[in-house]
């Protein structure tokens, strides 16, 4: 592959990431990064995989029947496959979108390497495939982050779906995997989905009711927790209520998750009755949010900033264009534009510049100017006490 082939391909993968990256950091910021939201509209994408949703669901509320959980418990069928589905296609298409760029310059570049070589490729170019991959899975990361941040009570359906397969339907795993650790690994992933939604379903409201629903969701935790180890450790008719105890606390939380967003009016995340007897949560596990989390969440926001900071210098032409890039990249990334608003303040004090303090004693009134003689009165305020001449 030549130079002028391998730069065309290049321009043409940056300008798509940088158009991606602005639209992963608008949606971010604006907490609208809902998967299908749109996409779903189009009665084709909805025919797509729709059977196989229906059947994994019908037979997802079977055990649940056959579990004696609650019908009540239970989420509607529609609801839970048209809530499921739209994510599930909404993932993907974003994905698709996503690898697209990057498959535009690895498969001419694997062709050009493998089959048409007539020199040594430089190392140069192994490199620059190297960073578009990383920049397209740090971009991915950061997507799942918008669309977590966005939609938290979507992964929480998603996460709450698979831990109820995982619980009540056995299906054929690969031999390496074990039966515990594929339970284990669903239950801190519908945990972490649990916190959240109480996280970030309430980020605007009041400081009282980001309390009750965070409590709620640990009394909730606590209440999968005390169950999980009883399903774990429990025998014979112990370990059936202990899984018909899991199976009715997940449901009622994915009951209320499938709400459409457009339709929530309620910070309830599950029903008072199901928590009457649940334990006191662990003060120590709710202290801050986990560390993959806020990894995943400052990559993404390092990609996201740094994309559209790039996009500003290399934006052609300049203008009002990378004036918008950049405005956006420093939005993104707060630490960055701390430094800026520090930096700014340094260079004004090292140039001596003077800010106006403002008056400590504002409400002091002037002091009254003494009331002037009958002789001062004649002359006038510019010659008011000189003496006269001669």
């Amino acid at each position: 592959m030549t130079r002028t082939v391998f730069e065309n391909l290049t321009f043409f993968w940056a300008y798509w990431t940088l158009f991606e990256t602005a639209m992963i950091a608008l949606l971010w910021l604006t907490r609208s990064r809902v998967l299908g939201d749109r996409l779903y509209r189009i009665p084709v994408v909805r025919r797509i995989g729709r059977g196989a949703c229906e059947r994994r669901v019908e037979a997802l509320l079977a055990e649940l029947e056959r579990r004696e959980v609650p019908a009540e418990a239970w989420p509607g069928k529609d609801a839970l496959v048209a809530r499921w589905h739209r994510i599930v296609i909404g993932r993907c298409v974003s994905v698709l979108l996503q690898a697209v760029p990057l498959l535009i310059v690895v498969l001419p570049f694997w062709w050009a390497t493998s089959w048409a070589r007539t020199s040594a490729t430089p190392f140069w170019m192994f490199a620059a495939i190297t960073g578009f991959g990383v920049v397209s899975i740090a971009l991915m990361a950061a997507d799942e982050r918008a669309a977590v941040v966005s939609d938290a009570a979507g992964a929480l359906t998603v996460e709450a779906v698979r831990f109820l397969e995982t619980l009540l339907i056995t299906d054929d795993r690969r031999p390496q995997d074990s039966a515990l650790d594929t339970h284990g690994k669903a239950f801190g992933r519908l945990c972490q989905a649990l916190r959240a939604q109480a996280r970030h379903t309430t980020r605007r409201m009041p400081p009282a009711a980001r309390t009750r629903v965070r409590e709620t969701a640990e009394r909730l935790i606590a209440a999968l927790a005390e169950a999980n180890q009883r399903y774990l450790f429990g025998e014979g008719p112990d370990r059936d209520t202990a899984v018909r105890d899991l199976s009715r606390l997940a449901a009622g939380a994915l009951r209320h998750s499938c709400l459409p967003r457009a339709q929530r009016d309620s910070l309830v995340v599950i029903d008072a009755a199901l928590l009457a007897d649940a334990p006191e949560p662990d003060a120590a596990a709710t202290a801050a949010e986990p560390l993959r989390s806020r990894l995943l969440a400052g990559a993404g926001k390092v990609a996201v900033a740094v994309g559209l900071l790039a996009g500003a210098v290399l934006f052609p032409g300049g203008g009002v264009g990378s004036v918008l890039l950049l405005l956006a990249g420093l939005a993104v990334f707060p630490s960055l534009r701390e430094a800026l608003y520090r930096a700014r303040d340094f260079s004004a004090f090292v140039g001596g510049s003077e800010f106006p303090v403002a008056d400590t004693e504002p409400n002091r009134s002037a002091p009254a100017s003494p009331t002037p003689c009958p002789h001062c009165a004649e002359h006038s305020s510019v010659t008011a006490g000189s003496r006269p001449v001669g």
